[in-house]
């Protein structure tokens, strides 16, 4: 089974379009509303994948760090998705 993980705000329109296309693609993932913790959401996954974070969404599918919408939809287009996904 896929673990995904994606790091959202309410009002951002590119986390609507993550989970949406993650909808789309029938994957289930955990949500992570870091409204109330945007700083630590990127120092903790800036450690983590040795990257500058400053955006939302996050995505991580399987422990392997994704980026954001247009990575995922990158990834999507190009057929290397299945490569992130068990």
């Amino acid at each position: 089974m896929n673990k995904i993980e994606i790091y959202t705000t309410e009002l951002c329109p590119f986390c609507v379009k993550a989970k949406k296309l993650l909808k789309m693609l029938k994957l289930d993932y955990i949500e992570h509303n870091v409204e109330d913790s945007f700083d630590e959401m990127c120092d903790e996954i800036g450690k983590r994948f040795n990257r500058s974070i400053s955006t939302v969404p996050q995505i991580i599918i399987n422990d392997k760090y994704v980026g954001g919408y247009t990575d995922l939809e990158a990834l999507y287009k190009s057929g290397e998705l299945e490569n992130y996904l068990k």
